[in-house]
């Protein structure tokens, strides 16, 4: 015969003659009305009220908002990944400068003129904001960094690539997961 606990007296009691309430056992109705009263119940509840409503937020989050997500993951990573590397564009050094504003994660190609790269590793490097917002990108500076990095023949595919590309929520969300997760390791690798 199983047997389970009180969860107000912790008395022993019979798992078919337990009164069962929000996954716990009681001896009686009285300590189960008893128990609904107190704190810890009400933090039960509080917490399964949190989860189904992150659960609704979710299931409400449009194409765009999951879009917007993403290219934060995959920015706060080319932000990590370049940490302490030179500026793309101009070469200046970054130091050890967090991204409230100094450094941005800069598009080679831009996401409104190549939106199939924007989550493209080679298209994307860190650079001051002085060079991505102020210079329009510095392009021709950006493009003798990238042949630097990456190679002539890397930097002609981007250039040349137009191929459209559609993201789906699914695809979105495992990138927002995989950047995320990529991010932190390079933020604890350079602490």
């Amino acid at each position: 015969m199983r047997t389970r606990r009180c969860s107000l007296c912790r008395k022993k009691i019979s798992a078919e003659s337990a009164v069962i309430g929000s996954l716990k056992a009681f001896c009686s109705i009285e300590h189960l009305i008893e128990f609904s009263r107190s704190s810890a119940a009400k933090k039960i509840v509080k917490k399964a009220e949190k989860k189904e409503f992150k659960e609704i937020k979710e299931r409400l989050k449009t194409r765009s908002d999951r879009m917007k997500e993403a290219q934060t993951a995959f920015n706060r990573y080319i932000r990590a990944r370049d940490r302490g590397k030179p500026c793309i564009c101009c070469g200046r050094s970054q130091g050890d400068i967090k991204h409230g504003g100094a450094v941005d994660a800069g598009h080679y190609r831009s996401r409104g003129s190549a939106p199939g790269l924007k989550f493209n590793l080679f298209n994307c490097h860190s650079q001051l904001a002085y060079c991505n917002r102020y210079l329009s990108g510095n392009v021709v500076g950006y493009r003798a960094g990238l042949i630097e990095r990456i190679g002539l023949d890397r930097v002609e595919k981007l250039e040349n690539d137009n191929s459209p590309r559609r993201f789906d929520a699914e695809y979105l969300d495992r990138l927002k997961r995989l950047f995320t997760k990529r991010a932190k390791f390079y933020e604890r690798k350079f602490r």
